[in-house]
C-alpha cells in the first residue's frame, strides 16, 4: 500500500488500473451524450445520387458559354423535377429543366443555374451569366461514401450524429453504459436531510454533492444513504453495492483516528488497497482499493475536501467508464481579481469563480478556504492549483485555473 504520494503518482495509478467497461444496445434518439461503443461504417452512398443543393434550372454548360446580361441565352423549359422524383426526360440542346433542392440530376445536365440569375416562364428561361460544368451539383457519395467508417468508436454522441445514425438506416447503435456509481455517507454525527439536527448531529449534504457532480458528468449516482461507525456495517454495505454498482464512493472514516474504519473495511472485505493519502490540501486522506475490477473510492467526509478530490480522482474514472478517452479539464490563463496570502508546504486546490469579459479570463478566490466549508464551494466554476511552497499571490496576477465545466474536447 502507498502511502502520502503525489497528485500525479495517484493520477498515474489510477490511470493504469484496467477497469470493466460495458456496451449497451440503445435506441438512436436515447443515445444522444453517449460514447460510441462501435465504429459506424456505411453501407451506401449520400447522397446516393447527383442532386441540386438548390432550386433552379438543370441544363447543359456548353449551351450557355456566351450568356450575358446584354445577350441571355433562351432555353425551352421542358419538365419540372420536385425533390423525391426523378425526370424522365433527357436535357438536349437547348432545353433545361425546373428542379427543386435535393432533386436528382436529369440526365445530360451537367450544371444548375439558380431562380436568382435567371428570368423564367412555365415554357421558358433566360440564363445571364455561363457556369463552369458541375457547379451546383453535389455528386453522389461526396459526403459519405460506401464502406466510409463515419463515426469511429470512442465518439461522443451529438445531434448531427443522431441524424446520421438515421440517414445510415441505423435504429439502434451500441453505447458505453453510463456507470452506475453507489454513493455511502459513514459517521455517527450523520442524520438523514428530512431530520432535525440534534446536538451533536449534522445532516448528510457530501452524498447529494457527490451524487450532483456524478450526474454533471454523465454517471448514474444511488445515494445509498448512512452507514453508522462500525466496521461490519461497512463492509456489508459495501459488498451489496459492489453486486450491482460500476464504482463505489463513501465519505468519511478515512482519516487517522479511531472510528477511521473504511480503510479497514475495504481490505476486509478483499479489496487492495492502492494509496492512502495525497500530498494535497484539502483532501489529504484520500484511500482508493481495487475489488476485482471495480474501484472504491473512499474521500473525505469534509465537503470541500471531497469535492476537490471527486474532480481529480473520481471524475477522470467515471469518464474512462463511460468510454472517454479525454480526461482532463481545460486550463486557461487568468487574472487574479484578489489576494491569495497563504503559503503552504503542501500542494493546495484553491476554489475558484472564473469568467471571461472582453477577450480574457479573470478569477476570484473566495473568502473562507476550510475544507468543512461547503458554502465556499457554491458558484464556484474553476480550481486555482498552487504547488507547495508557492504564493502569496496579489491582484493582478497571471495564474491558470481549470474550468470545472469544461472538459477536453473529445
Amino acid at each position: 500500500m502507498l502511502v502520502n504520494i503525489s497528485i500525479e503518482e495517484a493520477k498515474e495509478i489510477l490511470l493504469n488500473q484496467d477497469i470493466k467497461i460495458n456496451t449497451i444496445d440503445i435506441p438512436i434518439v436515447e443515445s444522444l451524450g453517449y460514447v460510441l461503443g462501435e465504429d459506424i461504417i456505411s453501407d451506401i452512398n449520400m447522397p446516393p445520387f447527383d442532386r441540386s443543393p438548390l432550386d433552379g434550372y438543370a441544363l447543359k454548360s456548353d449551351n450557355i458559354k456566351d450568356a450575358s446580361k446584354e445577350n441571355p441565352i433562351v432555353l425551352e423549359v421542358i419538365d419540372y423535377v420536385p425533390a423525391g422524383y426523378v425526370s424522365s426526360r433527357k436535357i438536349e440542346n437547348g432545353q433545361a429543366i425546373r428542379i427543386m433542392t435535393g432533386a436528382k440530376i436529369p440526365e445530360g445536365a451537367d450544371i444548375i443555374i439558380k431562380y436568382e440569375d435567371t428570368e423564367f416562364t412555365d415554357k421558358d428561361v433566360k440564363i445571364f451569366n455561363y457556369l463552369k460544368p458541375n457547379s451546383n451539383i453535389v455528386k453522389m457519395g461526396e459526403d459519405i461514401e460506401e464502406g466510409d467508417i463515419v463515426l469511429k468508436k470512442g465518439h461522443l454522441i451529438g445531434p448531427a450524429d443522431i441524424g446520421i445514425f438515421a440517414t445510415l438506416g441505423r435504429g439502434i447503435v451500441k453505447v458505453y453504459s453510463k456507470p452506475k456509481v453507489a454513493i455511502l455517507a459513514t459517521g455517527d454525527e450523520l442524520i438523514d436531510i428530512d431530520e432535525i439536527p440534534r446536538e451533536g448531529k449534522i445532516r448528510n449534504s457530501n452524498s447529494y454533492t457527490i451524487a450532483a457532480q456524478i450526474k454533471r458528468i454523465g454517471g448514474q449516482p444511488v445515494i445509498l444513504g448512512i452507514c453508522r461507525d462500525k466496521i461490519e456495517d461497512i463492509k456489508n454495505k459495501l459488498k451489496d453495492s459492489l453486486e450491482w454498482a460500476d464504482m463505489v464512493i463513501t465519505t468519511g472514516g478515512v482519516s487517522v483516528g479511531d472510528a477511521d474504519l473504511v480503510k479497514e473495511a475495504f481490505q476486509e472485505i478483499g479489496g487492495e488497497i492502492l494509496f492512502w493519502k495525497v500530498n494535497m490540501k484539502p483532501g489529504t486522506p484520500i484511500a482508493v482499493a481495487k475489488y476485482g475490477n471495480k474501484l472504491i473510492f473512499g474521500l473525505s467526509g469534509n465537503p470541500a475536501a471531497a469535492s476537490i478530490t471527486f474532480e481529480k480522482f473520481v471524475r477522470p474514472t467515471i469518464l474512462r467508464l463511460m468510454g472517454k478517452s479525454k480526461l482532463n479539464l481545460v486550463k486557461v490563463e487568468s487574472t487574479l481579481e484578489n489576494e491569495f496570502t497563504k503559503v503552504s508546504n503542501q500542494n493546495r486546490y484553491v476554489r475558484a469563480v472564473t469568467y471571461y469579459k472582453d477577450g480574457q479570463f479573470f478569477t476570484k478566490l473566495p473568502n473562507k478556504h476550510s475544507s468543512g466549508i461547503l458554502t465556499s464551494l457554491s458558484g464556484t466554476n474553476s480550481l486555482f492549483y498552487i504547488r507547495a511552497g508557492n504564493g502569496p499571490f496579489e491582484n493582478g496576477d497571471k495564474i491558470e485555473v481549470e474550468i470545472l465545466d469544461y472538459p477536453e474536447v473529445e
